[in-house]
């Protein structure tokens, strides 16, 4: 089924909001990048980003995402197999895009409850699965966190800036499995344990750059356009 038509002006408020992390003291932390400029058209929105703002200088989960959205729905995955699926498109502004940390376009497949993470990412050349357990203070303790970025060179996907290409995530809990897919290539796949009952889908912009010493790094006056069309779930 289609998720979200796209037919704006504006993103749907029932089908979309911008992700959330809770700080304590009734505070949270809204990934929503101040420069970003959103623009839905054809059944498509556009996020551009021509110089990132958003950074946090103690905590890696809130630097990472400079602008990111998740949907309202959360989808069952009791049910049997499940594919989460997108049209994505990238392009990196003031980076090459060799290196995905200077940040990426997401299709993000996420469970926040078990901070379980099914990411699809793309630069202008490249495109990567990535499998994370977020490190949330009081959820995931240190030693359970984990950031796998997996790129497959040989699955004969050509990324070009700002070419639309298909991205799915496939989960089958009852089996215990999870596969990326560009193009229906297949990226990466794993077995995992305790594979969370519900997922969201989001999209958005983000960088992973580490925190050093106390200071962000990932703000180096880099940025990126990035589109989305085509939200389905079988």
């Amino acid at each position: 089924m289609t998720y979200d038509d796209l037919n704006g002006p504006d993103l749907r408020a029932d089908r979309w909001r911008f992700l959330e992390v809770p700080l304590g003291a009734d505070r949270t932390w809204r990934y929503a990048d101040p420069a970003a400029e959103t623009e839905i058209e054809d059944g498509t929105v556009t996020v551009r980003i021509n110089a990132f703002t958003r950074s946090h200088a103690e905590v890696q989960i809130l630097d990472n995402p400079k602008h990111l959205l998740v949907s309202t729905e959360a989808f069952d995955l009791t049910t049997g197999s499940r594919t989460f699926a997108v049209e994505m498109a990238a392009a990196n502004i003031g980076a090459t895009g060799e290196d995905y940390r200077d940040g990426f376009a997401a299709f993000n497949v996420l469970d926040m409850g078990s901070a379980q993470v099914f990411d699809l990412i793309a630069t202008s050349r490249s495109a990567y699965a990535i499998h994370e357990r977020l490190l949330v203070p009081g959820v995931v303790p240190t030693e359970q966190a984990f950031t796998h970025v997996v790129h497959a060179p040989l699955a004969g996907v050509d990324i070009k800036p700002g070419e639309f290409h298909r991205y799915a995530v496939t989960i089958d809990r009852s089996a215990g499995t999870v596969g990326w897919y560009v193009d229906d290539s297949p990226v990466y796949t794993t077995r995992a344990a305790r594979l969370p009952v519900t997922a969201q889908i989001g999209f958005g912009i983000i960088t992973l750059h580490p925190i050093e010493d106390g200071h962000s790094t990932s703000l180096r006056g880099q940025g990126l356009h990035g589109s989305w069309r085509n939200f389905t779930v079988d």
